[in-house]
């Protein structure tokens, strides 16, 4: 939705102020300055004191159109300002000029997720746009700037200004990034303030209004029934849809135990930009021209049940385990359904538990018998299709660390341990696991503290108890290759037909981190038990290799 879109009410702080063409010389600057557009709501707040709305309209006037950065980096920083300080007016008034400076969808959608500890994937912003970027965080979140962020910000700035300007002598190129670094800080220190004005006077009426995101992005609470063949919905499973396109095919995503959808963060920009086909306009509009539009993926991710905001189903007498891998199968197809995304998707891909619970889901929906799959393809990583021996008495080792020593106690103790003390310890002996030594998210690198493993680290603690002794328990017993008829009899292969190697699923691509065994599946180099976190490039690239393959 581009600006114009976007319905603009009164602020309900202060009444803005309109005068009359020729009666105030300051709102005709402004007038002069803005064009088509006349005063907009921004500038009829600033207008209550007419002397200040003057210098802002010459200060902004001059930074946005008089400066020397490229344009991609003056965007970008204003909007990571805008997605920091949750200022909506200002991200509807940027991101299309953010696109028209080159900005992809990607690249967007990495400067409006603030949640995610940066660096970015560095396929897909440019060493200049990332070094904006940090520079940008540290300013607005701190104030103060870390000397080595400043320096590389520069660096970077003069590898930009060396290419731009090739006669350039040194002496000159080293003044241009003087002058190009002083403009930087200005755009960040600027916009700072207009933001904060933006939300003190609800200019436009929308100060608690999301900053939206640069695809059609919306979550989702689906009620689903927990055990086939059952249709009556006993716990919510959180989904978020990405949809850039009606005509792009789907990717969907399965997440690994003790971690949520936000796991695959990282990597969630590179589909964004990743070509699918190339389509027709004339598809989706009859009174387009007939020129080649250029489609990527629309992406679903969601929590397992148990996991972020996902719940787990309320035990039946008949029911001990509200956790199986196929039941998690189960929840991603009635996802589908309940959601209308088309099939067969595109590709199921997960991770660990979610790799196992995409391989069942090849299972009981690859199609057999006159039924077409509901898949072409599907991605399983660090993941096994049956429970290794010995797993099972891992497993539990690990629920009693969590339970501790109240084990045996009142159910209120237990809980409260558990969440408070157990799930940090687990959380304390995973992480190094998961990211072992020559991880780039081993949390002893360079003896600091890493940012994506403390990221990881709060996802593990924060995963709730009896959500993570049902998936446990769900890993320490499973064996996708010969699903049984428990489910339904018209969903899964007997014994004897083969289980997942009787479906008509085209491919499927297992792979796993090198430093995590990586074994007879296809090794991403320096990946740990999570690649798609610490080699989000090497997994990106081979990933989005098998999928132009398909």
């Amino acid at each position: 939705m581009s600006a114009p879109e976007f319905p603009l009410g009164p602020s309900r702080v202060v009444a803005g102020r309109y005068p009359p063409p020729g009666t105030d010389s300051y709102a005709d600057a402004i007038r002069e300055r803005r064009g088509a557009r006349g005063i907009t709501p921004l500038d009829a707040n600033l207008l209550h004191v007419p002397p200040v709305a003057g210098g802002y309209n010459t200060l902004m006037g001059a930074i946005r159109v008089k400066g020397k950065l490229p344009g991609d980096i003056r965007e970008a920083m204003i909007l990571r300002v805008a997605a920091i300080n949750h200022a909506a007016f200002e991200w509807i008034h940027h991101e299309h000029i953010g696109r028209t400076e080159g900005l992809s969808t990607g690249q967007l959608y990495i400067i409006r997720d603030e949640m995610t500890p940066l660096p970015p994937l560095k396929t897909i912003l440019t060493p200049l746009q990332s070094a904006a970027l940090a520079f940008t965080d540290h300013s607005t979140r701190n104030a103060r700037v870390p000397m080595d962020v400043i320096q590389e910000y520069k660096h970077q700035l003069k590898t930009w200004a060396i290419a731009a300007n090739p006669s350039m002598n040194a002496d000159d190129i080293d003044a241009k990034v003087d002058d190009l670094y002083v403009e930087a800080t200005m755009v960040v220190a600027s916009y700072n303030m207009v933001s904060r004005f933006l939300l003190a006077t609800d200019v436009g009426g929308i100060s608690d209004m999301e900053v939206p995101w640069p695809v059609d992005k919306k979550e989702h609470f689906v009620s689903l029934p927990s055990f086939p063949p059952a249709v009556n919905p006993t716990h919510e499973i959180h989904a978020i849809t990405l949809v850039t396109s009606i005509d792009a095919p789907w990717l969907v995503f399965s997440n690994s135990l003790l971690t949520d959808w936000t796991m695959w963060s990282y990597v969630v920009p590179y589909f964004l930009d990743l070509p699918s086909s190339t389509t027709s306009a004339t598809r989706t509009s009859p009174a387009a021209d007939a020129t080649s539009v250029q489609t990527t993926y629309n992406i679903l991710l969601h929590s397992q049940r148990g996991h972020g905001l996902s719940t787990l189903p309320i035990a039946a007498s008949n029911q001990a385990r509200l956790v199986t891998i196929p039941l998690l199968a189960v929840d991603i197809w009635n996802l589908l359904v309940a959601l209308s995304i088309p099939i067969p998707v595109q590709a199921v891909i997960g991770v660990s538990q979610g790799g196992a619970a995409a391989l069942a889901f090849g299972a009981l929906h690859g199609g057999r018998k006159g039924v077409p799959a509901k898949t072409k393809t599907i991605i399983a990583c660090d993941t096994a299709p049956r429970t290794p021996a010995g797993n099972k008495e891992a497993w539990e080792e690990r629920i009693k660390l969590v339970l501790g020593p109240f084990s045996e106690g009142p159910d209120e103790d237990v809980e409260r341990y558990a969440q408070c003390i157990g799930m940090r310890k687990l959380a304390k002996a995973t992480v190094p696991r998961w990211f072992p030594p020559g991880s780039s998210c081993n949390t002893k690198v360079n003896g600091e503290e890493n940012k994506r493993a403390s990221w990881v680290e709060k996802m593990v603690e924060r995963t709730n108890v009896a959500g993570f002794i049902q998936g446990a328990r769900a890993l320490g017993d499973y064996d996708v290759l010969n699903l049984q008829s428990s489910l339904s009899s018209d969903m899964v292969a007997s014994e004897d037909e083969g289980g997942l190697f009787a479906t008509s699923v085209e491919r499927v691509l297992l792979v796993a981190g090198s430093l995590d065994g990586g074994g007879k599946f296809l090794r991403i180099e320096g990946g740990g038990h999570l690649p798609m976190i610490d080699s989000p490039e090497t997994f990106t690239d081979l990933i989005g290799q098998y999928l132009g393959g398909l």
